[in-house]
C-alpha cells in the first residue's frame, strides 16, 4: 500500500517538474519586436501594405501625347499605421520588356504622380504597374494597366472619328473648333500675325491629312510666304490661291476663317516637314 502511494506521488512530482522545465524553455526572456510591416509574402514582397490603385492612364485609353503622366491612389499599411511610403513605377511593352522605371517617388497627398521622362513610340500600346517601398522593403506590385500612345505627331488634335477634313469648308470648321484661342483679338498686330501664321500652318497640315494638296503661298508669286493665304495644288495640276481669313490684320476683332479662291500669282513652296497624320 505504501509503495503504491509513494509511486503515485513520485509520478505527479515528475510531471510537475517536466511541465515547469518545458515552460521555462519556451517563455521569451525579452519582448519580440512587431513584424507587421516586414514579413515576406509569397509574391516576394517584404512590406505589408496594399498595392497602389492605378488611376490613369487605364483601360487601353489613347493618349494625346508621347510622354504619359501616371497617377495612382496611394497604398496603405495592412496592420499598422501607414509610414511615409515611396513608390516605384515600371513601364513595359506588351511583351514584357521594361522600357522605363522611376526612381523612388515620394508619396503625394492621397495620390502620387510620375511623368515618363522621354518620348515613347508613336501609336504603340504599353502597360504599367506600381509598388510601394519603405526603408528597403517592397510592397506587392499592382496589376497592369494599358494605354496607347498618340498616332499623330503634329499639333492638330486628331479628329474624334479619326477622319480628317477633306474639303476646304470642312478644314475651316475643323480649325475654327480646334484653335479658337488663336482667333481672338490680340494686343498688337505682331501678335495677330503670329497667330495667323500658326493657324495657317495647322490649316495646311489638316488639309494634307484629308487629301488636299495644300502648300505655302508666295506673295506676288515670288515671296515671302503669305500670312493669310495658301496655295492649293489641284489634281488637274492647276494651282489656286486660297484666302483663309478675313481682315486678319484688324487685331482688335475676332478673326473669321473661310475658304475663298482669289486671283493672284500661284507661286508656292511645299509645306516642309509635315508631321504625318
Amino acid at each position: 500500500m505504501f509503495r503504491r502511494t509513494t509511486s503515485a506521488f513520485g509520478l505527479a512530482l515528475s510531471v510537475a517538474v517536466a511541465y515547469g522545465c518545458a515552460e521555462s524553455v519556451t517563455s521569451p526572456t525579452s519582448p519580440v519586436a512587431p513584424t507587421a510591416l516586414v514579413d515576406a509574402a509569397a509574391d516576394g514582397s517584404t512590406l505589408k501594405v496594399t498595392a497602389p490603385t492605378l488611376q490613369s492612364p487605364i483601360g487601353g485609353v489613347r493618349l494625346d501625347n508621347l510622354e504619359p503622366v501616371f497617377r495612382v491612389q496611394n497604398a496603405t499599411a495592412r496592420f499598422s499605421d501607414t509610414p511615409a511610403l515611396s513608390y516605384r513605377f515600371e513601364v513595359q511593352t506588351m511583351t514584357g520588356t521594361v522600357v522605363g522605371t522611376s526612381g523612388l517617388v515620394a508619396a503625394g497627398s492621397g495620390t502620387t504622380v510620375w511623368a515618363f521622362p522621354t518620348a515613347q513610340e508613336l501609336d504603340t500600346r504599353y502597360r504599367w504597374r506600381v509598388r510601394a517601398e519603405y526603408a528597403g522593403k517592397v510592397g506587392p506590385w499592382s496589376g497592369f494597366a494599358e494605354y496607347l500612345t498618340i498616332d499623330y505627331r503634329g499639333l492638330n488634335p486628331r479628329p474624334a472619328n479619326g477622319v480628317w477634313p477633306s474639303t476646304g469648308d470642312e478644314v475651316v470648321s475643323y480649325i475654327t473648333n480646334a484653335w479658337p484661342e488663336y482667333l481672338e483679338p490680340t494686343g498688337s498686330l505682331n501678335e495677330r500675325i503670329e497667330h495667323m501664321e500658326f493657324v495657317r500652318d495647322r490649316f495646311i497640315e489638316a488639309g494634307i491629312c484629308g487629301g488636299l494638296d495644300f502648300a505655302l503661298n508666295l506673295k506676288r508669286g515670288v515671296g515671302p510666304h503669305s500670312h493669310d493665304a495658301i496655295a492649293w495644288r489641284k489634281p488637274n495640276g492647276f494651282v489656286e490661291v486660297v484666302d483663309i481669313a478675313s481682315a486678319f490684320d484688324d487685331n482688335g476683332t475676332t478673326m473669321a476663317l473661310h475658304f475663298a479662291i482669289v486671283a493672284g500669282p500661284s507661286g508656292y513652296d511645299p509645306y516642309p516637314n509635315h508631321p504625318g497624320c
